[in-house]
């Protein structure tokens, strides 16, 4: 039986890593695809083998990464010698390479790079217009993680509505249950970040906001958790404001169970993006039973409901205000942990694996 090809260039980054975490392991537990083959960068191969112990998943460990035109181009030779084993090519992020030898489906998980807060350059920007267009255009059919995105990938490209599947991330079950034993690597009261620290995240805007409430919790810490995206980064330069001295700590590339224990005692989780396509860490809280304080964008409109606290992410004094009121008032954040348990009980695995089986059917 021919299996498939699961691209796993994003594994361990960002929020498209933990969507082809889920997926990878999803697929392969529940079996009737035939093997899974998956390349996966070489300097992670020692936590992919002890992570993921299947028969059915096949790796080969790659030198390239994952989005560099040179890369695309070294990961069509790699596909290429397994056209003789695949039926279909599976990549959860846009990085399709120059040559795919078969059908594929793509994932789009958003179009952030469009947005005027993500750091790039217009002629890199331009550049990534194109890569995507060939992937979304060339493709059997494409998978977002949002209606929102759907909406924006009509608008930019002209895609036939129908051509787009909507399949939402699910919520690990872990994070439903109580934490790890040993508890928060963090003592104390903290509010926590966790996240890529690019642009569009607005980690800077967490910073101003904690900023604003330090005088009046002194005792409150910042966490903030996740991979850099550039060396120096925001974090970086304003780790030397002596205001933060001793109350800004960061962990970075926590694992699944170092996150759950820093869930464990946050007082609230903040996440005030300028534009993303989903926003999986704040279910991960919610989950967990942390209030979320988040941006008012359309896209957390769409998946959080009414489970977290809205606010402005272009103003910090707005960030710090739905801190303020979690921090303040007790009857409120129990209020948002409850609706937030719920909401989050939505994004199950379940429908998740069953929608993507029909689409691989």
């Amino acid at each position: 039986m021919m299996g498939i090809y699961l691209d796993g260039m994003f594994y361990r980054c960002s929020g498209v890593g933990r969507v082809y975490e889920n997926l990878l392991s999803g697929l392969a537990e529940q079996g009737g695809l035939g093997e899974i083959r998956t390349a996966v960068p070489k300097t992670h191969r020692t936590s992919f083998i002890e992570r993921f112990d299947h028969p059915a998943i096949r790796p080969v460990f790659v030198g390239y990464g994952p989005m560099g035109v040179g890369d695309l181009a070294l990961k069509s030779f790699v596909l290429r010698s397994m056209r003789n084993n695949v039926r279909l090519y599976l990549f959860p992020g846009h990085n399709v390479p120059l040559f795919v030898p078969g059908k594929y489906i793509v994932s789009v998980n958003d179009v952030t790079v469009f947005s005027p807060h993500f750091a790039l350059s217009p002629h890199r920007k331009a550049g990534f217009r194109l890569l995507l267009s060939r992937a979304v255009l060339g493709a059997q059919a494409i998978v977002t993680i949002s209606e929102t995105v759907k909406g924006e990938l009509i608008r930019e490209f002209g895609i036939p509505p129908g051509k787009i599947r909507v399949i939402h991330p699910w919520v690990k079950e872990d994070f439903f249950k109580p934490a790890p034993e040993g508890g928060s690597p963090v003592s104390g009261d903290y509010i926590l970040y966790l996240g890529l620290r690019i642009a569009h995240k607005n980690v800077e805007g967490v910073i101003r906001a904690f900023l604003e409430l330090s005088g009046e919790f002194p005792g409150l810490q910042l966490v903030i958790a996740g991979g850099r995206y550039s060396t120096p980064d925001m974090v970086d330069r304003w780790k030397g404001d002596p205001r933060l001295k001793g109350r800004l700590i960061e962990i970075r590339d926590p694992s699944d169970e170092e996150i759950a224990r820093l869930f464990s005692r946050a007082k609230a989780f903040v996440f005030p993006s300028f534009a993303e396509g989903f926003g999986l860490p704040p279910l991960e809280a919610m989950a967990s039973g942390v209030p979320v304080v988040c941006s008012d964008i359309p896209v957390f409109r769409e998946v959080y409901g009414d489970a977290a606290g809205f606010v402005d992410p272009d103003r910090p004094v707005s960030i710090a205000d739905g801190v303020r009121k979690v921090l303040l008032e007790p009857e409120y954040a129990a209020r948002l942990a409850e609706k937030g348990r719920n909401r989050a009980g939505i994004y199950r695995r379940d429908r998740f694996l069953r929608e993507y089986l029909e689409l691989l059917a």
